[in-house]
Order: C-alpha cells, then structure tokens, then sequence
C-alpha cells in the first residue's frame, strides 16, 4: 500500500497511535451518553456490515479537497474459544475486515484470523504484513470495528462527548490524548444502526471526512467483500 494511504488510514481512524496523554478526564454530556448507548444497543448484534466510503481532505491552502473512494467489509462470528487464543481485537468474536480503496489507486489491507495483510491492485494481491505493519493494522482495525459495533465503553474512554442538539443523531468527540484533531464529529444513520459520516476537525482549520453510502447491516455480502 503506498505510504500516503496508509497514514491517512492511520490518522483518520487511529487517533490513539499518536501523541501522549493529554486533556483530564470530564464529564460526558448526558445527552450525548444516552445517543451513544442507544447507538450501541442498535449496532451491538451485528454479524456482516458493508459499505461504500469517500475520503475527503480539506486543506486550507487548496481550492478543491483532496478525495479518495473504496469500500469496506466486516464478518463478525463467534469465537468458540471465547478468543482466550486469539490476538484479535474483539476477544469473544472473530473478526474480517476489508479496507479497500478503489481510487486513485486501488490498495488497503485485509484482516482476519488475527493477522494482517497488505494488498495493491486488487485484494487478491496481498502480503503479509510485517511486525511493525501488523501492529498499525491491528490498532485501525480496533478503531474502525469501535464504530462498526459502537462500543460505547471504548468511545467514553478515548473521548469527551457532546451533543450539540438533542434533535439530531450528531455527537462531537473531544480526544483525551493529545492528537493531530481538536474534535470528532460522527452522524449516525437515523436507524442508529450505524455511522454516516466521521469528520476530524484539526487545529490549524484543516478536516478529514469520511462519508459511509450504500450500508447494508447483516445482508449476504457483496462478491467483492471475497475477493
């Protein structure tokens, strides 16, 4: 996977592998608590979730962001083991996770069984990551599957909550570690099933979103998912 793609995954979906212990531990907004373990209630048995994605990088010193689009795949089984063997992130389940860009250049990586791969071109053409690159893939896949599940325990954990309208299934998300955003904004779907949009609000005026489309929660996946 080129360099570039990898660390804008890492950005946008690992917020804990950068920086250091920062901001004190505050109260969470009581309205934001209860959207998020509704959100967690409605996501917590999902077994197949796939959809499409469009990555958007807004830079102050640009006229148009930078863009980029894929798909993504999760297979949530459980673990007879009760993953008590297993390294992977959700201890009672095993997980597989297809990231894949498909422009402007077709890359990403695919996890499961506890390991990571890396592929260019086409999924089909993986390797397997290194130490190194399996400890990235391993730490994105923990945060991407926080929101594919919504653990609510996790997301209270690593962030501060608001809500900024009660009407709307909108929370802000204020890291407890120092990162490269100032706050997080998600939308959940109105089923709060699920995330519609994830966008990273950086100090210097810059975001990143991610934009989910085309979401189907617990449906034969499409044949792209196996590749």
């Amino acid at each position: 996977m080129p360099r570039c793609l990898l660390l804008v995954i890492i950005l946008a979906m690992c917020p804990s592998c950068l920086g250091v212990s920062g901001a004190r531990a505050e109260e969470h907004d009581p309205q934001a608590l209860l959207l998020l373990q509704e959100a967690a209630r409605h996501s917590a048995n999902i077994a197949t979730l796939s959809a499409d994605f469009q990555q958007e990088k807004k830079l102050g010193i640009l006229a148009q962001p930078l863009t980029s689009q894929g798909y993504m795949c999760v297979t949530r089984v459980a673990d007879p083991s009760g993953g008590q063997a297993s390294p992977a992130p959700s201890s009672a389940h095993r997980e597989r996770l297809l990231w894949a860009y498909t422009s402007p250049a077709p890359s990403g990586f695919v996890y499961e069984n506890g390991q990571g791969a890396l592929w260019e071109a086409q999924p089909s053409n993986k390797r397997t990551a290194g130490p190194q690159e399996a400890r990235v893939i391993t730490a994105i896949v923990r945060h991407i599957l926080d929101w594919v599940r919504i653990d609510a325990e996790a997301l209270q954990q690593a962030y501060r909550l608001e809500r900024p309208d009660k009407e709307l299934p909108v929370l802000l998300l204020y890291p407890r570690r120092q990162s490269f955003f100032t706050r997080l904004e998600a939308v959940f779907a109105p089923a709060l099933d699920s995330v519609r949009q994830l966008t990273f609000f950086e100090p210097n005026g810059d975001t990143v979103s991610i934009m989910f489309t085309d979401t189907q929660i617990n449906r034969p996946l499409p044949a792209r998912c196996f590749q």
